[in-house]
C-alpha cells in the first residue's frame, strides 16, 4: 500500500473517533480541511480512504454506547482477582480489580499498623471475597484538572468499590495459573525484587525502565523529568524493544540458530515482553511492530516504516478506539512518525549530528502535547534530551537490566555493586534536580484547541521546508515562533475581566484577572490542614492543594507573576499555601490585614516576603485603589480589636457594572460592623463568610448587599457540616443563585462591560 494513503487513512480514522467524542469547532474545521487536502491530492482513491471518517465514527459511537457497566451499583459483596500490583501508600490500598469480567478500582482504608503489615503480603493474581460499597468517580472538579471519570472510561472501568471490610484470610492465590497471569506474577516480583535490592528512587527508576512500573519513583524526581520534557524517557517503548530483540536475536545466531528460527522466538517472545512491561499503549505499539518486522525479514518481503506504522495505529483502534485518547499512545505514534519520515534528513550524518537532530525533532513535536498538559517548558529541554536520550539508553538500561538478572541468578553480588549502581542513579538525579533548579522554564498557559493546532501546522511546515531545502535554515521557524508570541500575548487582549473561586476543598482561593490583563490579584491560597498521624499513617507524599490545584491553574492560565496576594487573615484553610508560592511563584506585592496581632503563620508569610524582598502592604478600612471600571475598596479590618475570623480583609471590587464582595470568614459582628459604617453598600456576587457557617450570612446582612449570586467555598463532606442548613435556607428565601465549590468545582465569573458569563468545572 502506498505510504501516504496508510498514513492518511489513519489520520481520518482518528478523526473519526475524536469527532465522535469531542464535536467542537476547531474540530470540524480541521477534519474538514483534512478531507479537502485528500480531495484534491489523491482524488480517485479518496473516496476509498475517506470511508474511514464514517467507519470509525460510528464504529466509536457504538463503542461508547456500549461502554456501560453491567454491576447492579448496590451490589456489596463480590469474589475476584486482584488484577494490579497492590499499592499501599499511607493507611490507603488502591489496586484494580477483576469481578464480573468487568475492572473496578478498590480503595481500602487501613485501620491499624497490624492490618497494614499483613495486607503488605497481597498480591496480583490473587482470588478475594470483598465486601463494600460501589461509588461512581467523582466529576472533574477543576477547570484544567484530570478527568478522572474519563480516564476510568477509557479503560472499561466505571465503579470505585469502597471496602467495609477487608483481610488477608479473605485472599488465596489462585491454584491455577494461566500463561498470562504468570507472566504478570512474574512481572511483580521482580518489581519487589528490586525495590529490595535498591534505595526507594533508585528501584523505582530501575522499574520504570524494565517494566514500565513508575509507582515507586520519588514525586521530585518525576517532576524534574516532567519539567525538563524528558518523561517519555521512564516509558518502555521501541527503543527498548529494539534493544531486546537485537540481543536475543545476537544471543540465538551465536549460538547457532539460524537466523529465520531466531526471528520466530522472538516473535513468540515480544507479547510476552508486552504484558511483562505492563501492556500500555505505547509498548503495546512498539511489540506489535517488532512481531511485524520480524514477520515481514522472514519471508523476506518490503513494507514501508510508515505503512506498518499506520497499520497498526489502525489495527489498536480497531480494537480499542479509547487508545487515541491516551497520552502515551499519541506522544508513541506521533514521535515514531516523525522519525521514520525524516529519514532523508538523517542520511550522511554524524552520530553527534544525528543526537542533535532526533532530539530536536521529539522536543519540537511534543512541544504542544507537553504544554497542553503542563503548561510550561523548559529551554533545557533539547540539551538535556541530546544527553538523557544516550545516557538512559546506553547506560540506566543495561545497569537495570544486568542488576536484574544479578538479583535473581546471584543475589549476593548485589551488594558488591550496589553502591556503583546507586550512585550512577543519584548522579542522574542530581543533575535533573540542578538544571530544575536553573531558571529556564517558560510558563505559557494550556492553549486552545485552534492554537494547538496551528502550533503542528507550522511544526509540520518547518519541517516539510527543511526536508525539500535539503539544509536548515533559520527563517523556517518564523511560523513556529509566531504562534509561540500569538500564545504568550493572547490573555493581554481580552477586554474581559474574570474572577475565578477555585476548589481548594475547606479554604478560600479567589483569582481576579483585570481587563487585558493589567494585574491579577489572588485573594488566599488555600491551606491544608494536617492533624497528627503515626508513622505508619503517613503518606509518601502528603497532598498538599496550593501546590496541587493553586498553582497547576496560574500556570494552565499561563499567568507567570502575581501583582497582588492578599491574605484575608492568617488561618491555615486561607494562607496555608502562601509560603508556598512565594517560593515557587513571581509575586510582587503581599497584602495582610491591619492592626492584628499576627499569629505564627502570618509571621512566616512576613519573613517569607522579607527574604524574597516583596513589597508587603497591611490593608485597613478605607484603602483604594484601581479606575472607575475596576476598583477595589477595603471595608474591613477597621482599628478595633478583633478576633482571627472577624479581623478578616473584607474587599469590595467593581469590575464594570458587577459588584464583588469578598468576606473571608467573617463573623455576624463583623457583618454588622460593615453595615453600621457602610449604609447603602450592595454586591451582585457575595463569597459567603466563613465556608457558610451559622455564624455569618445573618438575614440583615444579605437584605442589605440584595445579592444575586452567593458563593460557598467548602470543602465536600467537611467534619464541620458547611454550608450549615440554615444560611442555605437564607440564601433560597431570598431567592439568591447558590455556587458552592463542593458541588460545582471552580466557579468563573468572566465580566464584560455589558456581559456575565458564570462557569463551572462541574
Amino acid at each position: 500500500m502506498n505510504p501516504r494513503y496508510a498514513v492518511l487513512s489513519a489520520l481520518v480514522a482518528l478523526c473519526g473517533i475524536w469527532l465522535s467524542k469531542y464535536q467542537t469547532v476547531t474540530g470540524i474545521a480541521g477534519t474538514a480541511f483534512l478531507v479537502i487536502v485528500i480531495v484534491i491530492q489523491i482524488k480517485r482513491k479518496s473516496l476509498l480512504i475517506l470511508c474511514f471518517l464514517p467507519l470509525f465514527f460510528i464504529y466509536s459511537q457504538y463503542d461508547l454506547k456500549h461502554s456501560k457497566s453491567k454491576i447492579p451499583h448496590d451490589q456489596m459483596i463480590f469474589t475476584g482477582q486482584i488484577s494490579t500490583i497492590p499499592k499501599i501508600d499511607g493507611k490507603m490500598l488502591r489496586f484494580y480489580y477483576e469481578t464480573n469480567n468487568e475492572t473496578i478500582v478498590v480503595q481500602h482504608k487501613m485501620k491499624s499498623s497490624i492490618e497494614k503489615v499483613q495486607l503488605s503480603n497481597l498480591e496480583i493474581n490473587m482470588t478475594c471475597m470483598l465486601k463494600g460499597n460501589l461509588k461512581e468517580p467523582e466529576q472533574k472538579s477543576h477547570f484544567y484538572g484530570m478527568n478522572y471519570p474519563e480516564y476510568l472510561k477509557n479503560k472499561d472501568i466505571y465503579w470505585i468499590l469502597e471496602t467495609r471490610d477487608f483481610n488477608l484470610d479473605y485472599c488465596q492465590m489462585k491454584n491455577k495459573l494461566d500463561f498470562q497471569d504468570k507472566i504478570k506474577l512474574l512481572r511483580s516480583r521482580a518489581i519487589q525484587q528490586i525495590e529490595s535490592q535498591f534505595s526507594k528512587n533508585t528501584a523505582g527508576l530501575m522499574n520504570a525502565l524494565l517494566f514500565g512500573y513508575r509507582d515507586g519513583i520519588e514525586s521530585g524526581t518525576l517532576q524534574a523529568y516532567q519539567r525538563l520534557g524528558l518523561t517519555h524517557l521512564l516509558a518502555v517503548s521501541g527503543f527498548n524493544v529494539g534493544i531486546v530483540s537485537f540481543i536475543l536475536y545476537f544471543f540465538f545466531v551465536r549460538v547457532g540458530i539460524v537466523k529465520e528460527f531466531a526471528y520466530l522466538i522472538i516473535i513468540f517472545f515480544l507479547p510476552v515482553y508486552i504484558v511483562l512491561t505492563g501492556g500500555e499503549s505505547s509498548i503495546l505499539r512498539a511489540g506489535l511492530m517488532g512481531i511485524i518486522v520480524m514477520l515481514v525479514m522472514m519471508f523476506r518481503k518490503k513494507v514501508s516504516p510508515a505503512t506498518l506504522l499506520s497499520g497498526v495505529c489502525i489495527g489498536m483502534l480497531v480494537y480499542h478506539p479509547s487508545y487515541s485518547f491516551e497520552l502515551g499512545f499519541q506522544l508513541s505514534f506521533l514521535m515514531t512518525f516523525v522519525l521514520i519520515t525524516s529519514i532523508s534528513l538523517f542520511q550522511g550524518r554524524s552520530y553527534i549530528s544525528l543526537l542533535i537532530m532526533t532530539s530536536f525533532m521529539c522536543s519540537l513535536f511534543s512541544f504542544p502535547i507537553i504544554l497542553y498538559h503542563f503548561y510550561e517548558f523548559s529551554i533545557w529541554s533539547i540539551p538535556f534530551n541530546m544527553i538523557y536520550i544516550p545516557f538512559v539508553s546506553l547506560v540506566l538500561f543495561p545497569i537495570s537490566f544486568v542488576a536484574l538478572v544479578l538479583a535473581f541468578s546471584v543475589p549476593g553480588v548485589i551488594s558488591h555493586v550496589s553502591f556503583f549502581i546507586e550512585f550512577v542513579f543519584e548522579f542522574s538525579v542530581t543533575l535533573l534536580t540542578y538544571a530544575q533548579s536553573l531558571k529556564g522554564s517558560i510558563v505559557l498557559g494550556r492553549p486552545a484547541t485552534w492554537l494547538f493546532v496551528f502550533y503542528f501546522i507550522s511544526i509540520f511546515y518547518f519541517f516539510y521546508k527543511w526536508e525539500v531545502n535539503k539544509r536548515f535554515q533559520l527563517q523556517l521557524a518564523i511560523p513556529f515562533l509566531l504562534i509561540i508570541l500569538i500564545h504568550t500575548f493572547i490573555p493581554y487582549f481580552n477586554s474581559k475581566a474574570t474572577v475565578t473561586f477555585l476548589n481548594v476543598g475547606q479554604g478560600d482561593s479567589i483569582l481576579i484577572e483585570l481587563p487585558y490583563r493589567k494585574a491579577v490579584y489572588l485573594i488566599d491560597t488555600g491551606g491544608t490542614i494536617s492533624f497528627d498521624k503515626e508513622d505508619w499513617e503517613k503518606r509518601e507524599e502528603e497532598y498538599d492543594v496550593t501546590k496541587e490545584v493553586v498553582l497547576p491553574f496560574l500556570k494552565a492560565k499561563g499567568i507567570r507573576e502575581i501583582d497582588g496576594m492578599i491574605i484575608s487573615h492568617g488561618d491555615m484553610d486561607h494562607a496555608g499555601g502562601a509560603t508556598f508560592l512565594l517560593e515557587n511563584f513571581k509575586v510582587n506585592t503581599v497584602y495582610l490585614p491591619v492592626n492584628q496581632s499576627d499569629n505564627e503563620l502570618e509571621e512566616t508569610i512576613q519573613i517569607a516576603a522579607q527574604a524574597k524582598d516583596i513589597e508587603l502592604i497591611r490593608l485597613s478600612k478605607g484603602m483604594q485603589w484601581g479606575t472607575d471600571q475596576t476598583f477595589f475598596y477595603v471595608l474591613h479590618p477597621g482599628s478595633s480589636p478583633y478576633s482571627s475570623n472577624n479581623g478578616s480583609i473584607v474587599l469590595w471590587v467593581n469590575l464594570f457594572n458587577q459588584r464583588f464582595l469578598f468576606t473571608g470568614d467573617l463573623e455576624k459582628e463583623g457583618e454588622a460592623e460593615i453595615m453600621y459604617n457602610f449604609n447603602d453598600l450592595h454586591a451582585d456576587v457575595l463569597k459567603i463568610g466563613h465556608h457558610g457557617s451559622a455564624t455569618s450570612s445573618t438575614d440583615d446582612f444579605l437584605k442589605k448587599l440584595s445579592p444575586q449570586y452567593a458563593i460557598i467555598s467548602a470543602g465536600k463532606n467537611n467534619i464541620y457540616g458547611h454550608p450549615a442548613h440554615e444560611v442555605v435556607e437564607r440564601l433560597k428565601h431570598e431567592r439568591i443563585e447558590i455556587y458552592r465549590t463542593d458541588q460545582h468545582g471552580d466557579i468563573s465569573f468572566e465580566v464584560g462591560k455589558e456581559s456575565l458569563e458564570i462557569r463551572t468545572s462541574q
